[in-house]
């Protein structure tokens, strides 16, 4: 019997989990500079996915607060932190959860 077959298995992998595509608010914050994404029109996610910013969507596109936004933009997306949220407010734009379903 092969190797593979006689370790134990740990842990459980859930067969049918989500998998997100992460993005940071400091590398959105640099595409608009970099003059990549409208700063004034709303970003969802085929905008990122046609920038650049994003390659796939996957299940998703999951916002992250990492790093800091200055621009008042309008964000669209499947998942968000709450610290993501509130950065993107305090900012002054908002950001909006969609509850797609997919497959």
């Amino acid at each position: 019997m092969p190797l593979y077959q006689r370790l134990p298995k740990r842990g459980f992998n859930k067969p049918n989990r989500k998998k997100y595509a992460i993005v940071n608010l400091g590398i959105i914050e640099k595409f608009i500079e970099a003059g990549k994404l409208n700063a004034k029109t709303d970003i969802t996610e085929d905008v990122l996915l046609e920038s650049g910013l994003v390659r796939r969507k996957l299940d998703g596109v999951r916002v992250l607060s990492k790093g800091d936004i200055k621009s008042k933009i309008n964000i669209v997306v499947t998942g968000a932190s709450k610290s993501a949220i509130e950065a993107v407010k305090k900012a002054g734009g908002s950001l909006t959860l969609t509850s797609e379903t997919s497959n």
